[in-house]
C-alpha cells in the first residue's frame, strides 16, 4: 500500500501540472480545425458557462458531502476493523477446537460433515484463486494496452487495475475509459487523426479483451477449481449482486456453491 500510495502521489501531481499547463495556454491553442473553432464558442456561451458552474459546484458539494461523511464514519470503520482482527485471532488461536467440537456433535454423520468441510475449503480457495487470478490477468493485459497505445507508466496503471478489478462495481474501467477519453480529446483538439485513432483503438481494446474476460474466465477459473459447474457460479455471482450487494459476487458463488453439495448429498442419500 506504501508503493501503491507514493507512485499514486507522483502520478496525481504528474497529472496535476498536465491539467494546470493546459488550464494556462488554453485547451484549443494548437487546434484550428472547425470543430474546435464551434466547440469554443459553444463552451463560452452565456448559458453553456453557466451550466457548467453549476455543475461544477454540485460536484465540489457532492465530493465536500462524501468526504465529511467519510470522516464522520472513521470511528465506526476503526471500530469494525477492531472487532474483525479481536475474532480473527481467537478464529486461528481456538480454531482447531472449535472444529472438534463441531466435529463431534456432528459425529453420528462423521464423514459427510468432513466431506462437506472439505468441499467448502474447496469452493473457497477456488473463489479466492478465481478472483485473484482474473485481477492479474486484467491488470497485465490492461498494461500492455496502455504500453501498446502509448499511455505513460503502463505498469503503474496496469497494477492499479489490478486492484480495482477486485472491486465490485468499480473494475478496471475506472482507469481505461477516462484514459481513452484524454487520448480522444487530444487528437480533437490537436487536429490528430493518429491520436484519434489511438483513443478509439484503446477504447475497443480494453472493453472486448481486459473487461470481457471478467465475466468469461471467472466463473470458469472459479468452477473448475471448486469443482463446481460454471453455471451455478455465474448464478452466484450475478445473483448475489443483486441480493446482497457488492459483496454478493464473493458471498455468493460460496452459498450456492455450497448448497448445491449439499442437495447432492441429500439426493445421493434418497437412492
Amino acid at each position: 500500500m506504501g508503493f501503491m500510495i507514493n507512485l499514486l502521489v507522483k502520478e496525481s501531481y504528474v497529472l496535476y501540472l498536465l491539467v494546470k499547463q493546459k488550464l494556462a495556454i488554453g485547451f484549443f491553442e494548437k487546434c484550428s480545425s472547425d470543430f474546435c473553432h464551434n466547440l469554443k464558442d459553444f463552451l463560452q456561451s452565456d448559458f453553456v458557462s453557466s451550466q457548467l458552474k453549476e455543475i461544477t459546484k454540485t460536484v465540489t458539494d457532492l465530493i465536500i458531502r462524501k468526504g465529511s461523511s467519510l470522516l464522520m464514519s472513521l470511528p465506526r470503520l476503526l471500530l469494525n476493523m477492531f472487532v474483525i482482527l479481536f475474532t480473527m485471532f481467537y478464529f486461528m488461536k481456538d480454531g482447531e477446537l472449535l472444529l472438534k467440537r463441531v466435529e463431534k456433535f456432528f459425529s453420528n454423520h462423521k464423514n459427510k460433515y468432513l466431506h462437506v468441510l472439505n468441499r467448502l475449503k474447496e469452493i473457497i480457495h477456488g473463489v479466492i484463486f478465481g478472483y485473484l487470478l482474473v485481477a492479474i490477468i486484467q491488470g497485465a493485459l490492461g498494461a500492455l494496452g496502455f504500453f501498446l497505445f502509448g499511455i505513460p507508466s503502463p505498469l503503474f496503471w496496469g497494477l492499479a487495475m489490478a486492484l480495482l478489478a477486485l472491486i465490485p462495481f468499480l473494475g478496471t474501467g475506472v482507469i481505461w475509459v477516462p484514459a481513452s477519453i484524454i487520448l480522444l480529446l487530444q487528437g480533437i483538439f490537436q487536429g490528430s487523426n493518429f491520436l484519434i485513432f489511438k483513443g478509439v483503438g484503446l477504447f475497443a481494446y480494453s472493453l472486448l479483451i481486459v473487461s470481457s474476460i471478467d465475466n468469461i474466465l471467472r466463473p470458469k477459473l472459479i468452477g473448475g477449481r471448486a469443482k463446481v459447474h460454471t453455471a451455478i457460479i455465474m448464478i452466484g455471482i450475478f445473483g448475489g449482486l443483486v441480493v446482497i450487494g457488492p459483496l454478493g459476487v464473493i458471498i455468493g458463488p460460496l452459498v450456492l456453491a455450497l448448497t448445491a453439495e449439499l442437495i447432492n448429498l441429500y439426493l445421493n442419500d434418497s437412492k
